[in-house]
């Protein structure tokens, strides 16, 4: 397997990175690595990974930013989705149903205030009453025209 980004326009497209995926089972499996000659380089890493990377690298090449499209093995990832706002691309990606969201205009509690023991929190929170929701029901809660 392997994951490819390719930039497209309305008269083609033209993939410009290439790596190889590792399966979990082949990535910690010797004997199958060395029979397929797979290079010691490549380690395990998840799909959306090895995408953001390629972007990075791709950006930093020069290749003209646009829009990042993916699908719900890519997408439903918050870490691929966040990571490509991070890189200030815009996105239309798949996600399953049941991803979890926060409706527009709600964002998570931040963390919790300091209690003078211990470490600081750092993880945003969310309660009983302040809860992102699946993203199945924020679409069926849209207004038919939009």
């Amino acid at each position: 397997m392997a994951v490819n980004l390719s930039v497209a326009t309305h008269q083609g497209s033209l993939p410009v990175a290439y790596r190889l995926y590792l399966p979990k089972d082949w990535a910690d499996d010797r004997v199958r690595r060395t029979a397929a000659n797979v290079p010691d380089d490549i380690q395990l890493q998840t799909k959306p990974k090895i995408a953001l990377q390629q972007m990075r690298e791709a950006l930093a090449a020069g290749v003209p930013p646009g829009v990042a499209l993916a699908d719900p093995a890519y997408g439903s990832d918050s870490n691929f989705r966040a990571g490509i706002t991070d890189l200030g691309l815009p996105y239309a990606v798949g996600v399953i149903l049941s991803t979890a969201v926060w409706r527009p205009g709600e964002v998570p509690l931040p963390p919790a205030p300091y209690s003078g023991r211990g470490r600081r929190a750092k993880r945003l929170r969310r309660d009983e009453t302040h809860r992102p929701v699946a993203v199945k029901t924020l679409a069926l809660g849209l207004p038919a025209d939009v």
